[in-house]
C-alpha cells in the first residue's frame, strides 16, 4: 500500500514544479482500503468475519474553457467558475474472499465510466446558468455486469448556488433494473480567504416488485484557506423499516496551486439483521469501513 501511495504523491510533486494557477486539465488517482466486518451472535455461539477490499482508481477531466482559480477555494474552482467539463475514469479492485475460506479465490472487478457537465453561459442568453449532467458507468464485479446511466438538469440559482434534479437507471444482468430520482442542492459561502461549502441531497430508488428505497445526505466542507479544506457528510438509506446510516470525513490540501493530496475515511452501519433457524435465534451486525488516499494535478 505504502509503495502505491508514495508513487502517486511522488509523481504529483514532480509535476507540480511546472504548475500554473488556471487550468484546463485535471489528472488524478486514489487508492481505497476497505473492510466489511460481520459479527454473528446467537444462542448457539458467536462468530466474526472480516473481508478486505482494495481499489485503485484513475481519472482525467477536460474543461471546455480555462478554469479561473481566483474566485475562492481551489477545490471549488470549477464550481465557482461554472466550468463545463468531461471526465473519464477507470478503477480496478479486489475482494479478499480467501480470508473467509481457503477454498475460495479472491474476486476482482473493474469499473469505468464517463461523466459530463455542460453549463450554458453567455451575455443576454435566456438559458444562461442552466446546466445538464450526463453520465454512463459500467461495473463488472466478479461475474456481474452493471450498467448505470444518469441525467441531471439544473440551474445556478445564484452564482454560488446550484439546484439539480437527477434521474438514473441501473441495470444488472440477470436481475433487472431500477430507476432513481433525486435532488441535489449546493451553496458556497465565500470569505476573504476560504469559505464553507454546504450540500444536501434527497432521493428515491424504485425497484420492481420491492419496496422503494429512500436516501438522504447532508454535509459541508470548511475551507480554512483557499488551499485547505476539511469536510463531513452524513447519509441515511432505508426501505421497509431497514436502514443503513453512514458518515464520512475528508480533507484536501493544495500543496501548490496545481497539486493536491486528499484523505478520506467513511463508515456505513446497517441495521442489525435478526434471524431464526430452527432452535437457533440471533442477529448479524455489519460494519463497512474505508480509507482513501489520493492526489491530483492540474495544468
Amino acid at each position: 500500500m505504502f509503495k502505491k501511495t508514495a508513487l502517486v504523491a511522488g509523481i504529483g510533486l514532480a509535476l507540480s514544479v511546472t504548475a500554473q494557477a488556471d487550468y484546463r486539465w485535471e489528472l488524478g488517482g486514489d487508492y481505497t482500503m476497505g473492510q466489511v466486518s460481520a459479527d454473528v451472535k446467537s444462542n448457539a455461539g458467536n462468530s466474526s468475519d472480516d473481508i478486505d477490499t482494495d481499489i485503485g482508481r484513475l481519472y482525467g477531466t477536460w474543461y471546455m474553457e480555462t478554469v479561473d482559480t481566483s474566485k475562492g477555494p481551489l477545490s471549488e474552482a470549477a464550481f465557482l467558475d461554472h466550468a463545463s467539463n468531461i471526465t473519464i475514469s477507470g478503477s480496478d479492485g479486489e475482494v479478499d474472499l480467501n480470508s473467509l475460506d481457503d477454498r475460495l479465490s479472491d474476486d476482482d472487478g473493474q469499473t469505468y465510466g464517463i461523466q459530463s457537465r455542460y453549463v450554458a453561459e453567455g451575455p443576454g442568453w435566456k438559458l444562461s446558468g442552466w446546466l445538464v449532467d450526463l453520465g454512463y458507468e459500467r461495473s463488472e464485479p466478479g461475474e456481474a455486469e452493471i450498467d448505470k446511466y444518469n441525467l441531471g438538469i439544473g440551474k445556478y440559482i445564484t452564482p454560488n448556488t446550484t439546484l439539480v434534479l437527477n434521474y438514473n437507471n441501473i441495470d444488472i444482468n440477470n436481475v433487472g433494473d431500477s430507476d432513481g430520482y433525486s435532488a441535489d442542492l449546493e451553496h458556497m459561502f465565500l470569505m476573504s480567504n476560504g469559505g464553507f461549502k454546504a450540500r444536501a441531497s434527497a432521493g428515491r430508488t424504485i425497484v420492481k416488485e420491492r419496496d422503494d428505497i429512500d436516501s438522504y445526505r447532508v454535509g459541508g466542507t470548511w475551507y480554512f484557506t483557499n488551499n485547505i479544506g476539511i469536510g463531513a457528510d452524513y447519509l441515511s438509506t432505508g426501505a421497509d423499516g431497514y436502514e443503513v446510516q453512514g458518515w464520512q470525513v475528508n480533507s484536501e490540501w493544495f500543496i501548490s496551486e496545481a497539486f493536491a493530496v486528499n484523505l478520506a475515511y467513511s463508515q456505513l452501519d446497517p441495521d442489525d439483521i435478526d434471524f431464526s433457524r430452527g432452535n437457533v435465534n440471533g442477529k448479524v451486525e455489519l460494519e463497512n469501513e474505508a480509507v482513501t488516499l489520493g492526489a491530483k494535478f492540474r495544468f
